[in-house]
C-alpha cells in the first residue's frame, strides 16, 4: 500500500515542481496532493520533521495559491519573480540556522518520537530550508531555488536510509527541475 501512495506522492510532487517552474498556478492544488500523502508516509516511515515540513508546506500551498492568484487593477499577478536583497539574503541565513536549532531542540526534547537520531541534525537542517524555500516561492523569489536544490541533496541519503527509493529517484528530478527554474526565473527576474 505505501509503495502505491508513494508512486502517487513522487508523481504529483514532479509535475507540481514542474509547474512551479513554468510559474503555474496549478502547482498549489499538485502540491497539496502530494504533501497529503508525504504527510502520511513520512510518519510511519518516522520521518517525523519531514512530516512536519509536509504540515507547513500544506499551508503554504494554500497561501501561496492565495498569493499567486492575487490581482492589482490592470489585472496583473500582484507577486511578481524577483531578486531578494542582500539585506533579506543575510536574514535568511540567520532564519535557517535559528530554525535548525530550534528544531533539532524542539525534537530532541519529544521522547515519544521512537527517532533514528542519526538524522535528527540533517531532519531539522532539511526542515529550515523548506519552510524559507516554501516561503519564497510563495513570493516568487528566484533564490527558492538554491534552497530547494540544497534541500534535495541533503534529502537523498536520509531517504536511501528509510528505503524510499521511488523518493530518492523523486529527489534527484526535483534538484535538476530546480536547477532548470533558477535559470528560467532568473531570466524573468532579469526582466523584471
Amino acid at each position: 500500500m505505501t509503495f502505491y501512495l508513494e508512486i502517487v506522492a513522487v508523481l504529483s510532487g514532479i509535475i507540481s515542481v514542474w509547474f512551479a517552474k513554468k510559474e503555474n498556478i496549478l502547482l498549489y492544488p499538485i502540491g497539496t496532493v502530494s504533501v497529503l500523502i508525504w504527510i502520511y508516509l513520512c510518519w510511519i516511515g518516522e520521518i517525523y520533521s519531514q512530516a512536519v515540513i509536509n504540515l507547513f508546506f500544506l499551508v503554504m500551498n494554500i497561501y501561496g495559491w492565495y498569493n499567486w492568484s492575487r490581482k492589482d487593477n490592470s489585472e496583473m499577478n500582484k507577486v511578481q519573480i524577483k531578486f531578494s536583497s542582500i539585506k533579506e539574503k543575510i536574514l535568511y541565513i540567520i532564519v535557517a540556522a535559528l530554525l535548525t536549532l530550534l528544531i533539532y531542540s524542539a525534537l530532541s526534547n519529544i521522547e515519544i518520537l521512537n527517532f533514528d537520531w542519526k538524522f535528527v541534525l540533517m531532519e531539522s537542517f532539511i526542515t529550515a530550508l523548506n519552510f524559507i524555500a516554501m516561503w519564497l516561492m510563495a513570493w516568487k523569489r528566484v533564490e527558492n531555488w538554491v534552497l530547494w536544490i540544497i534541500g534535495d541533496i541533503f534529502c537523498v541519503p536520509l531517504f536511501i536510509f528509510k528505503e524510499y527509493y521511488l523518493s530518492v529517484a523523486q529527489f534527484f528530478i526535483f534538484i535538476i527541475i530546480a536547477f532548470m527554474g533558477y535559470f528560467e526565473w532568473k531570466k524573468k527576474a532579469l526582466k523584471n
